[in-house]
């Protein structure tokens, strides 16, 4: 018998693999080129290589979104494995190289307003010099598969009460404004809140399902047992969400830190027992990642100071 080894000669590269998987995270090829800091066209042709050598397309377009073919949804976890190998083989390094120190790896959704974020690490960073906190944004889903295997300490985000693995802890609670389609809410300037049921019907703008936003405003209907009406495009940012609803494309609904300052009216919602719809965040880390001492001092602080920073900032619903 002769064997016949055949060369192959690979030019997938890193970027690739990141590119294709913000697509996927963000259903977007304009949005993941924004989240990976390249053009639209860069990002484009590296996919297209990628596809090129792979053999198949990754990704499908349609007039509403983009989504992983068959093949692309059967090959994206393998992706992410070689991405998470990759991060695992630089933090490897590090720790080599500099065992002596101390680290807390922090994942945050893109909701968790950056001001905020200072407020609750700050008083930590100042009683702990030693410690390095390394944050990283990304989508949940991702943040969370990177917390599972070992890649983060801790993902701030969202509350789901997904607990699996994890320990949780209540951070703080934000109020869910709605801005309506247009400038203002007919009647707007003699209310500073609308029923939940008064909105129900509107058509709303939203942003892809990856910062844990689009899941609240579904659950929100879902608990009150009404559909939600999705304008059938998308948004890519904040920004944008409360611009287009100011353009009369479709009403929205945003977390309170995340509206911009001087933007158009908007209002609480109340939900069926007359109380204002809040979004509440949590922080999650493994059980065992408490075994160093560092890390169980963050998460005492955590636990302890961070809800009392939060409670005396004002939050809530406008009044």
């Amino acid at each position: 018998m002769r064997l016949i080894q055949i060369g192959y000669k690979s030019t997938m590269n890193l970027n690739q693999l990141r590119f294709a998987s913000a697509v996927a995270a963000t259903g977007s090829f304009t949005a993941a080129a924004t989240a990976c800091c390249v053009t639209q066209p860069t990002l484009s042709n590296a996919i297209a290589q990628l596809e090129q050598e792979l053999g198949e397309r990754l990704f499908a377009r349609t007039t509403r979104k983009v989504a992983p073919t068959p093949f692309g949804a059967h090959l994206l976890p393998y992706l992410a494995q070689v991405l998470a190998a990759q991060a695992t083989l630089v933090q490897q390094a590090q720790a080599y190289l500099r065992p002596d120190t101390r680290l807390i790896r922090i994942g945050t959704s893109p909701l968790v307003n950056s001001q905020l974020l200072a407020l609750m690490l700050e008083p930590f960073r100042s009683q702990h010099p030693d410690v390095e906190v390394v944050l990283r944004e990304m989508n949940m889903t991702q943040l969370y598969g990177m917390l599972d295997a070992g890649l983060l300490d801790v993902v701030f985000g969202v509350a789901n009460g997904q607990k699996g693995r994890w320990t949780s802890t209540f951070l703080y609670a934000e109020a869910l404004l709605f801005l309506p389609r247009g400038a203002h809410w007919p009647n707007g300037a003699r209310v500073h809140a609308v029923a939940f049921n008064e909105i129900c019907a509107e058509t709303f703008v939203m942003v892809p399902d990856a910062c844990g936003l689009a899941r609240a405003t579904h659950a929100l209907f879902r608990s009150h047992r009404r559909k939600l009406h999705a304008y059938s495009g998308q948004a890519m940012s904040y920004q944008v969400l409360a611009e287009w609803a100011a353009l009369g494309i479709g009403a929205a609904i945003l977390p309170k830190s995340k509206l911009a300052a001087g933007a158009q009216s908007a209002y609480a919602i109340t939900d069926r027992r007359g109380a204002d719809v809040m979004l509440g965040f949590e922080a999650s880390w493994l059980r065992t990642s408490e075994q160093a001492e560092h890390l169980h001092a963050f998460a005492h602080h955590l636990r302890v100071l961070v809800p009392s920073i939060m409670a005396g900032l004002d939050l809530g619903a406008p009044a």
